[in-house]
């Protein structure tokens, strides 16, 4: 926890420095006085005057500022420093681009760290760990383990970018990567599923159908409820313990290599241990992400002997055993080199579902210096627009405030980024940078945006806005952020413990 609050400190100091940056080099360049560069708020903790501007460190790490003379639109002057030195004694095309700078900075310093990631790591291999047998995927060839490398002329920077490339498209032509060979297919993406992981009661065999859900012809119902008895051609009947369903969607039929069996973090009341390898839950192997996504489906439900079925609509396409024991959930597991077994309770399965953290499942691939150049941004393009995406669709959402995290959670978020590695941390370093810039634009009282929104009226109309009004609404604004922080930290407080 200390380590996660000295990253977070550490990370805190970077991006509020590069944001506050931007204000001080445009602010210096126009010939703006400028009193102070802070980073944090509240009490001061250390201060050092250099010939015009004070340096100080705050002790509560929600944000920093650069204190211009005459900052308030209100202020007709300030002792000792002549009028134009003054922020508001410059045309406002300049106080707009003071106002722009931090955010750019902000946004500027995500690229290149996102490039410098690409240079050093490479990028996430797209590494397919299941073909849905009988889908487009497995009838145009590709087979588990395949690297994809682009679709449809679109290289693939990330495992999670597959879909984003698959969804709406009527064709797709993929370049993938099987034993160091470059391949090429093509294929259409049909209607799949709906795909139910069914936990059941008993050991049914991988063929046949289902046909019956209590009696009823299946199809004829929508819901499937815990305890439903079913009924399979294959004269097999067993009782639903649980079930998870993926809707039906047009697609490709493939599964992504997205997390590995080795621990990264976890509740240490689980008895499990960072680096441990988790090799079985309840006799389900978890060789691959897919085989260990339906382990940890499976032990949510599990009861005795039983099975995992996998369906798509009413069509088995696996049935793998399982045994849960005396109620409890058996995970064997690599510690140091040695074989070891762990009983879990419900309690405790829950509590290690809830904290537990793995390594990626994926190795990373390495284009030339140029490409990687390229493709970092080509990446970082695609965060940014997906972030864009994500906040215009929170003007939508019911409880937007809930999709925000503050200190607490950033701490969490951090100390979990740097147990998974340097690469993983760094990633998250430059999705907070950009996000910094992007809601520092928002067109909000206090944020950059609300002055740029000031700034715009006057390049517009060619008058100033009433000093008092502009004032009066940055005052309000900044005590809302205030009150914004407040709330968000305390949902992180019950979110995060």
């Amino acid at each position: 926890m200390l380590l996660s609050i000295f990253y977070f400190i550490v990370i805190f100091l970077g991006i509020v420095i590069a944001h506050e940056l931007g204000h001080f080099i445009f602010a210096r360049l126009f010939g703006v006085y400028v009193t102070e560069f802070s980073v944090g708020i509240g009490p001061k903790i250390f201060s050092v005057k250099g010939r015009e501007t004070a340096y100080r460190l705050r002790a509560i790490p929600v944000g920093g500022y650069v204190r211009m003379a005459g900052d308030d639109p209100q202020i007709e002057g300030v002792d000792g420093i002549s009028k134009d030195r003054l922020l508001y004694s410059k045309k406002a095309w300049k106080r707009f681009l003071i106002s722009f700078a931090g955010p750019l900075f902000s946004i500027i310093t995500g690229y290149v760290i996102m490039i410098l990631i690409s240079l050093v790591w490479g990028f996430p291999e797209a590494r397919m760990s299941w073909v849905v047998p009988n889908s487009p995927a497995a009838i145009a060839g590709l087979q588990s383990g395949d690297r994809i490398k682009s679709i449809n002329g679109h290289v693939i920077l990330s495992p999670t970018e597959v879909s984003w490339f698959v969804k709406g498209q009527k064709k797709l032509n993929v370049v993938y990567v099987r034993n160091g060979r470059v391949l090429k297919t093509s294929l259409t993406p049909k209607e799949i599923g709906p795909q139910y992981f069914m936990v059941l009661n008993r050991d049914v065999p991988s063929n046949g159908q289902l046909l019956k859900i209590n009696g009823i012809a299946f199809g004829e119902m929508t819901k499937i409820a815990k305890g439903s008895v079913l009924k399979f051609s294959n004269g097999a009947t067993a009782t639903l313990l649980g079930v998870q369903k993926l809707p039906r969607a047009r697609e490709m039929g493939i599964y992504m290599a997205l997390f590995s069996n080795k621990v990264a973090s976890v509740n240490p009341s689980t008895g499990l241990k960072p680096d441990d390898v988790i090799l079985s839950i309840d006799g389900i192997k978890c060789d691959t992400s897919f085989n260990f996504q339906n382990a940890l489906i499976s032990a949510t439900y599990a009861e005795g002997r039983g099975s995992l079925v996998i369906l798509n609509g009413n069509k088995i396409l696996s049935s793998i055993p399982y045994f849960a024991p005396k109620g409890k959930t058996k995970i064997e597991l690599l510690r140091n080199g040695k074989r070891k077994v762990v009983f879990l309770d419900k309690k405790q399965f829950s509590t290690m579902m809830s904290s537990l953290s793995t390594y990626p499942a994926y190795g990373n691939w390495y284009p030339g210096a140029w490409e990687a150049v390229e493709y970092g941004v080509i990446r970082t393009n695609r965060i940014f627009t997906k972030m864009l995406v994500f906040l215009g669709g929170l003007f939508k959402t019911k409880n937007a405030l809930s999709q925000f995290v503050g200190p607490v959670g950033l701490v969490k978020m951090v100390g979990q980024a740097s147990s998974e590695g340097m690469q993983v941390l760094w990633t998250l370093i430059a999705l907070i940078t950009l996000n910094l810039g992007i809601i520092n634009l928002l067109p909000l009282p206090a944020l950059d945006g609300g002055h740029l929104v000031f700034s715009l009226i006057e390049m517009i109309s060619g008058k100033r806005v009433n000093p008092e009004i502009e004032g009066y609404v940055h005052t309000v604004g900044f005590f809302l952020i205030m009150a914004f922080f407040v709330y968000i930290t305390y949902l992180d407080l019950i979110r995060f413990g």
